[in-house]
C-alpha cells in the first residue's frame, strides 16, 4: 500500500512541477478517493496471521484465500512476509501503522491541478481498480495521457502478464523519447 502513496505524490509532482517529468506511466492506479474497505479488510486479515507459527509462505496463501481471491494478489502481497533466521516469520512493511492510516493511503488530494505531462496508464482489463468513471477522472486530470488495458491482467498486472506489460511499457517509453 505505499505504493498508493507514492502514486499520490507523483501524480502531485505531474501536476505542480510539470518541467521536471518528462513522462509518466501509471499502473493500474487512478487519481481518485478509494472507498472501499478492502484495504481495511486486508489489514485486517494479515495482522490476524499467526506468524509466529507459520510453517511456510503457502501455509499462509492458503490462509488468505478466501480474503484475498487473485493468487497473483496473495503472492505479491505475502511477498513482504519475511522468513527469520531460526525459525518464525516477520512483515517487511509496519502493518499496524499502515492498517491506522488506511484512509490516508486510500485518499487522493483535491484541487490537483490538470496535468499535461504525456502519460501512460495501463490497467488490467481483470482488475477492480478500472472502472468506467474512474478512467474519465483520469482522463480529466491527464489531458496528454493513453490508456492501454492490458487483457488478462489483474491489478498486480506486471505479474499476471509481465510480456505485455513490458512490451506497452517499451513502446511507450520509446515514443517519448524516454529511452
Amino acid at each position: 500500500e505505499y505504493g498508493k502513496q507514492w502514486y499520490q505524490r507523483r501524480v502531485r509532482g505531474c501536476a505542480y512541477y510539470p518541467e521536471l517529468v518528462q513522462s509518466a506511466v501509471v499502473v493500474d492506479m487512478f487519481p481518485v478517493k478509494f472507498t472501499s474497505a478492502l484495504l481495511d479488510e486486508t489489514c485486517a486479515g494479515l495482522l490476524l496471521l499467526d506468524i509466529e507459527n507459520l510453517k511456510s509462505r503457502k501455509e499462509a496463501s492458503d490462509l488468505l484465500a478466501n480474503q484475498i481471491k487473485a493468487e497473483s494478489e496473495r503472492n505479491f502481497i505475502l511477498s513482504n512476509l519475511l522468513q527469520v533466521k531460526g525459525g518464525g516469520w516477520k512483515w517487511r512493511c509496519n502493518l499496524e501503522i499502515i492498517s491506522q492510516f488506511t484512509e490516508d493511503i486510500r485518499g487522493y488530494p483535491d484541487n490537483v491541478p490538470i496535468s499535461s505531462t504525456k502519460s501512460l496508464f495501463l490497467y488490467g482489463g481483470a482488475s477492480d481498480y478500472m472502472t468506467p468513471d474512474r478512467l474519465v477522472t483520469a482522463q480529466e486530470f491527464f489531458s496528454a495521457a493513453e490508456f492501454q488495458e492490458i487483457a488478462g491482467a489483474g491489478h498486480i498486472v506486471h505479474l499476471d502478464q509481465p510480456e505485455n506489460f513490458y512490451t506497452a511499457l517499451r513502446n511507450f517509453l520509446e515514443k517519448h523519447g524516454s529511452l
